[in-house]
């Protein structure tokens, strides 16, 4: 398996469970309710992911993903920020090299985004992503060791993050506008293109994760064709069917092998774990 593969998967678990998307009845926007005491998350919330590789005679967990939300003061305006972190084990560190690290920034009032990074490194390959949110684009610099570094302006809408900040944004969607078997468009900016696919809302499901059984939401993402996918395949991701909505478990098949994710360890949620069944 290519280094790319396993690092664009641990990331697309992410981005591809929570990008936006348009509810069905014309609306560009996630379906979100902000009121206070309905957000899913807050700062000091960290999740631990063991990511599995399966291929032939390999069949073993080769990398971890760190998320975490902090709370902070960025020019001067409160938010939040969102790191995720992917890391190879140190076992297979001498057969390729992986990295990938997502930061955001957006305000805790009326969560708008404010800066995204990206820094990355798969095998001999490298990519750095810097956006800084205007009012109706954003402003990147790209630099990657296969076109070096340059500027380019993205569109931005009132519903356009980035991959990192959509994480949080669908956690607080409200599921009862989506409906069982519904296929609803989404977008992503990452690195110098805005992407558009599509997800699948396949409804309730109870899943064993890590020893225990959850109560899930169940989704199904359409995958662009590339280096990783094929492009007729989808990765499946399931949340927790409670009031945090976190990614629990994810499958991923590739070109060459299979990937998941499961959720390791979890701490400083904003509400009790309720979906764990036994």
């Amino acid at each position: 398996m290519k280094p790319t593969r396993l690092c664009l998967t641990v990331a697309a678990m992410f981005l591809a469970a929570s990008l936006s998307l348009m509810a069905g009845d014309g609306s560009k926007c996630l379906p979100l309710d902000l009121s206070k005491d309905k957000i899913a998350f807050k700062g000091g919330e960290k999740l631990v992911y063991t990511v599995h590789y399966k291929w032939g005679l390999i069949n073993a967990d080769v990398a971890q993903a760190t998320l975490k939300l902090d709370s902070t003061v960025l020019n001067g305006r409160s938010c939040y920020h969102g790191s995720l972190r992917g890391n190879i084990q140190k076992t297979y560190e001498k057969v390729f090299k992986l990295k990938e690290d997502f930061d955001c920034w957006f305000t805790t009032g009326d969560f708008k985004p404010l800066k995204f990074t990206r820094d990355c490194v798969e095998g001999n390959y490298w990519c750095k992503n810097l956006y800084a949110y205007k009012s109706d684009h954003i402003d990147a610099q790209i630099n990657s060791s296969k076109r070096g570094e340059f500027n380019v302006t993205l569109p931005k809408d009132a519903c356009t993050y980035d991959v990192a900040m959509l994480f949080f944004m669908i956690r607080n969607m409200d599921v009862s506008k989506l409906k069982e078997g519904g296929r609803y468009p989404m977008s992503y900016a990452c690195d110098h293109h805005v992407h558009n696919i599509h997800f699948v809302y396949l409804g309730k499901e109870n899943r064993k994760i890590s020893g225990k059984t959850m109560r899930c939401l169940k989704f199904g993402f359409e995958v662009p064709k590339g280096e990783s996918f094929e492009g007729d395949s989808s990765l499946y991701a399931w949340f927790s069917d409670d009031e945090n909505k976190i990614p629990v478990f994810f499958i991923a098949p590739l070109k060459i092998g299979q990937v998941r994710g499961r959720l390791n360890s979890y701490t400083g949620l904003r509400h009790q774990m309720s979906c764990v069944v036994d």
